[in-house]
């Protein structure tokens, strides 16, 4: 693989920690077991899975070089605000969302995120989310990005 899921993960973290209002940003070896208030609203960024298209033995192998695709599934999870007023919890959600959708529509050309190797990526779903996390519930939302690799 020319990159690896490690340099994915951080070069997503690296490039949406610069979201407007986002107090701290931890990439998936920084993870920790609790979340301090004064670091919120915060992402988290990590590996979830991946995929590999078969080879294939059609006539559109010539066109793909005998390149396989290997998307990988990584997870931003925004953690705006410990659960207390929804209404000053979802302003909260909202407004790290919008954050991090103006950042991510900045990766407009190659390198994505800053890295050589990653071809392409896609968001393929964005939802709110109450997370528990160390025993304390947040309101916030996941990304779900589609890095692509061959």
């Amino acid at each position: 693989m020319a990159v690896t899921i490690g340099e994915i993960c951080d070069a997503i973290e690296t490039t949406l920690s610069a979201a407007v209002g986002l107090i701290s940003s931890q990439s998936y070896d920084e993870l920790q077991e609790g979340l301090p208030a004064a670091d919120l609203p915060l992402i988290q960024v990590y590996w979830e899975g991946f995929m590999m298209d078969p080879w294939g033995e059609t006539d559109r192998q010539t066109f793909r070089g005998g390149v396989r695709n290997k998307p990988i599934i990584i997870h931003v999870d925004l953690y705006a605000t410990r659960r207390s007023h929804i209404g000053e919890d979802m302003k909260a959600v909202v407004d790290g969302v919008d954050a991090l959708i103006d950042v991510l529509e900045e990766q407009d050309t190659k390198p994505y995120f800053g890295l050589v190797g990653l071809k392409a990526f896609s968001v393929d779903d964005v939802v709110r989310a109450e997370f528990i996390y160390g025993n304390e519930s947040y309101l916030g939302a996941r990304f779900v990005l589609i890095a692509w690799v061959f």
